[in-house]
């Protein structure tokens, strides 16, 4: 091998902070967005932020508008924002405020409240009566006795360690005169959930009819009592765009800007750059980060309108008809389309949402894959066979429920070709069991 010095010409993409930036303001959703802009006015004196407000109907006065609002600080009955739901009590502080009002012992509510706080989101102890007996040094029946305590709070379920003393906890606290039901959550709940029927009973030597009574007394039992506490409050969305309907019934789509204020130029600091030279450098730098910033937003302006335009030309039959009309789209081909990389339209449509008049929906839900229809057909989108799968699985005979090969062969009569795995995966996808878990008890 012979050293020595060569010259070579080659072509990268060098990752400027301009590009950067761009890339980082082109995914931020609208509420981000607006974040980020306020952080840059905080940190670069030459960006003032100009907020949008909503322009009053002509015709209002100013005294007509004070009328309209004053509810809104007038400290009545009457004020809506007086009949504003609390923020509602976690899992913990509800089964604590119980706990207060049970006749025991300051060590017993102690060692009650540690273990209300080892219980799951769904109210199902999360450890082992063996570490809790190492880690509060109490014996083994003094637990025993606390968490048959704690199993009598509400709601009826909480604190138990398997899904079966879940529903007897439950079963029992509602007093069902019904023995076959109690020993299939005691013995046969797994046979139950595999829908093996005639298999329970055998076993229990039961009719069919005493055994469909029993699935559904079970079935109204709740195996996560206490998911409501845990679940979270509703975020507000903003939708990134608004489709709607013009006078003349044509689709138009319209960029959510109000909440994303302008950014301007600071004039004062501006001036001081040509009358202090001290500071001149540090804020030409801003000058410089400003223009970026300003060239970063106009380019993602101009992304997201093309984008808007293009979805409102190619999908003007799911605005219409819904999901079932979703016609297949794809980065690649959105990409062509508006001259952009792939990648782009990617970042451009990543955390979005688009409100349309079937709903607001995450921007990403438009795009699907092809499928082959035959050659007398339209191409399929993937939206539309999981449409078309979900609609045969709801309309099937609930005692023989259709198996993923049938669906796939129903799907090929209608000109549809796609394979069972293929079924399968979309089924999946769509949270729906397979067809032995589908199965019910028919009398």
């Amino acid at each position: 091998m012979e050293l020595g010095l060569y010259q070579t010409q080659s072509l990268k993409l060098v990752m400027t902070n301009e590009l950067r930036q761009a890339i980082t303001i082109l995914q931020y959703p609208t509420l981000e967005l607006t974040h980020f802009l306020r952080q840059q006015a905080l940190e670069n004196p030459l960006i003032d932020l100009l907020e949008k407000r909503t322009e009053p109907v002509q015709g209002d006065s100013q005294s007509d508008l004070d009328a309209r609002d004053s509810w809104f600080y007038e400290e009545d009955d009457t004020n809506p924002i007086n009949f504003l739901k609390a923020e509602d009590p976690s899992l913990q502080d509800h089964l604590i405020e119980q706990i207060a009002w049970l006749d025991i012992s300051e060590n017993e509510r102690m060692a009650a409240e540690y273990m209300i706080y080892c219980l799951d989101e769904n109210g199902y102890l999360d450890c082992s009566l063996e570490r809790l007996q190492v880690e509060l040094g109490i014996p083994e029946e003094a637990l025993e006795h606390i968490l048959g305590l704690v199993q009598q709070l509400e709601p009826a379920g909480v604190g138990a360690r398997s899904l079966s003393e879940c529903l007897l906890l439950q079963f029992d606290r509602i007093e069902y005169n019904n023995s076959v039901a109690r020993t299939i959550i005691q013995h046969h709940l797994n046979d139950l959930a595999d829908k093996k029927f005639t298999h329970i009973m055998k076993a229990l030597q039961i009719t069919k009819d005493e055994l469909k009574q029993a699935d559904e007394l079970i079935r109204s039992l709740n195996p996560r009592p206490c998911v409501s506490y845990s679940q979270s409050r509703s975020e507000w969305v903003q939708p990134e765009f608004f489709i709607e309907l013009d006078e003349t019934g044509r689709y138009i789509i319209r960029m959510n800007e109000e909440l994303v204020p302008e950014v301007t130029l600071n004039e004062r600091y501006f001036r001081l750059m040509k009358g202090h030279h001290d500071a001149k450098a540090y804020l030409e730098k801003q000058l410089q980060k400003y223009e970026w910033l300003k060239r970063s937003l106009e380019q993602r302006r101009q992304t997201l309108t093309s984008l808007g335009e293009y979805l409102v030309q190619r999908q003007r039959d799911f605005f219409e008809y819904g999901y079932e009309a979703l016609k297949p789209m794809t980065l690649r081909e959105v990409a062509d389309a508006i001259e952009v990389h792939e990648s782009t339209v990617s970042r451009a449509v990543k955390n979005k949402t688009i409100q349309t008049p079937k709903g607001t929906i995450a921007l990403k839900s438009l795009f699907s894959s092809k499928l082959d229809r035959g050659n007398d057909s339209e191409e399929a989108s993937s939206t539309q066979v999981k449409v078309r799968i979900q609609q045969m699985i709801e309309e099937e005979t609930k005692g023989k429920p259709l198996s993923d090969q049938k669906l796939a062969d129903k799907l090929k009569s209608e000109g549809i070709s796609i394979s069972r795995r293929t079924v399968a995966k979309y089924r999946e996808e769509l949270g729906i069991a397979s067809s032995s878990k589908r199965k019910a008890l028919v009398v």
